[in-house]
């Protein structure tokens, strides 16, 4: 029974002491603050009255408050300080923390108004607060290597024990340690650090890296691409950024009363990987322009969209095929490229050619193949002319007229199937329709005799033809055609010469296909 009463008396010790860790070192009112006054920032409390703020400094996170009987109307956590909403009229509060015990009841020592700021700091009992401050404004402070910010550095709260404080600006520097103690006054500490030229201490410092990437010296942004300063000799580390890389550190050392000049390391982009597999293989493979990539293998590459072109001879080429590489992800496609089709089943053509016959000429042709269905259309300039041939008058006395040659001209249209034989060989069965015209030339006498006589015939024939390269045939159309109908001058020229409608012929030539 003693021990459990020596235990509770030890434990209610405990909490004694605990209770005494938290104080409050300043409490007093904001005369400019305007803070609880304005809009967005104000607050009513439960009679519909603006309530008083109270800005609390406390050097560790996890406090509570209670207000007793009139309550906390609000309470928010900001950047370095609690803002906390109480009643107008409110007279104490009671503050807690699971580490560093209770403060109960702490009675405001001046009287609490709505819609005022108060400001309010809380030492938990391991330390004081201290206002650090140095001989030129402006100067970067550091506490314990911490950067604590442009002086003055107001109400630092640091614990018992020895610290170092440093004050830096341009050439100018000073240190200074000091101690905290139990025994120190009551209050806020003032600590000013006397600073002195150190030019001789300092060199210029040129930055650069590559890719306009942002460089970050002690984690603040001081520049993109390039940053000049001035710093105290001795080793730094600048850090490289950019937006999808993952940051670089460099680190270099200053000498005093010299150029210093760092190329840092850039940013490493983010990669992924892209693997093409194509059918066939060892297609020719470009991306973003003319930058070949072997595509046997995946690719680690930067993260972005990829325009990429394949050719492969003898196939169709597939120009910009679209891949997005994502981070850290592998990017798969298989792509089947499709055979050159020499012999098109579906294609415009025009072409030219001689054709072989009686009164042959030159034959231009056009037209179009629709799966592999045929409609042809052509035009023969005849160039070949006919012996002379004699006309006579028909009155019965057989005078001599004239002395005639003839060239023929013939209109065709044909119709056919096309059969594709091999990779580079096709042939087109024809049936066709053909209008032939001769025209005549008087090489004596005077009299022009059957000039335009005209006949219709029907042909039969194929279109042979063979492609040495894409988009080209040279092409032999034998065919034989007769006949069906003739005008009077082309029956009496018929009867008369050598002259016929129809008849076997070959046209040779050239097409070019779409």
């Amino acid at each position: 029974m003693r021990k459990l009463l020596l235990l509770s008396f030890i434990f209610q010790m405990v909490l004694c002491l605990q209770a005494q860790n938290i104080k409050v070192v300043k409490f007093g009112l904001l005369e400019t603050d305007m803070t609880a006054n304005l809009h967005g920032t104000s607050k009513l409390d439960q009679n519909g009255e603006k309530a008083a703020l109270i800005k609390i400094q406390a050097p560790e996170q996890g406090f509570t408050f209670n207000g007793g009987s009139l309550g906390i109307v609000a309470r928010e956590d900001h950047d370095g300080e609690i803002w906390l909403y109480v009643p107008r009229r409110a007279k104490k509060l009671t503050i807690q923390h699971k580490d560093f015990g209770v403060l109960r009841d702490y009675y405001y020592t001046v009287p609490v108004e709505g819609a005022r700021t108060y400001e309010m700091y809380l030492d938990i009992g391991i330390g004081r607060y201290v206002t650090i401050a140095s001989q030129i404004a402006g100067s970067t402070i550091y506490v314990d290597g911490e950067n604590c910010g442009p002086s003055p550095v107001n109400h630092k709260y640091l614990n018992y024990g020895r610290h170092k404080v440093r004050a830096l600006k341009d050439r100018y520097e000073g240190e200074q340690e000091f101690m905290i103690t139990t025994e120190d006054a009551q209050g806020v500490r003032i600590v000013s650090v006397e600073q002195r030229d150190m030019s001789d201490h300092f060199g210029d410092v040129t930055v650069n890296v590559a890719g306009r990437a942002d460089i970050y010296f002690e984690d603040k942004n001081v520049g993109t691409g390039t940053w000049h300063s001035q710093l105290r000799e001795g080793t730094y580390v600048v850090e490289t950024r950019k937006a999808d890389c993952d940051p670089v550190k460099t680190s270099f050392t200053v000498v005093a009363q010299k150029q210093n000049t760092v190329q840092a390391a850039p940013p490493t982009p983010h990669t992924g990987q892209l693997s093409l597999y194509t059918r066939p293989r060892n297609a020719v493979a470009t991306y973003n322009g003319n930058n070949h990539i072997d595509l046997t293998e995946a690719h680690t590459l930067p993260i972005g969209t990829y325009q990429i072109n394949l050719s492969r001879k003898g196939y169709v080429p597939k120009d910009g095929l679209e891949y997005t590489v994502r981070h850290n992800q592998m990017t798969r496609d298989t792509i089947t490229l499709e055979r050159v089709k020499y012999i098109k089943p579906r294609a415009f053509y025009f072409g030219a050619g001689y054709s072989i016959r009686q009164l042959g000429g030159i034959t231009a042709l056009a037209g179009v193949t629709y799966r592999n269905i045929d409609l042809q259309l052509s035009y023969t300039f005849g160039l070949g002319a006919s012996d002379e041939v004699s006309w006579y008058s028909t009155d019965g006395n057989d005078t001599y007229l004239s002395g005639i040659t003839y060239k023929r001209s013939t209109f065709a249209i044909k119709a056919g199937y096309q059969f594709i034989l091999t990779e580079r060989l096709g042939i087109v069965p024809q049936l066709g329709y053909a209008i032939e015209r001769l025209s005549g030339t008087v090489k004596t006498g005077t009299n022009l005799y059957g000039d335009g006589a005209a006949a219709n015939c029907l042909s039969i024939g194929a279109k042979l033809l063979f492609a040495p390269i894409q988009r080209l045939y040279v092409f032999a159309t034998p065919e034989f055609s007769f006949g069906v109908s003739k005008d009077d001058n082309f029956k009496r020229l018929s009867d008369n010469s050598d002259i016929s409608a129809g008849g076997f012929m070959m046209t040779l030539g050239a097409i070019f296909n779409f």
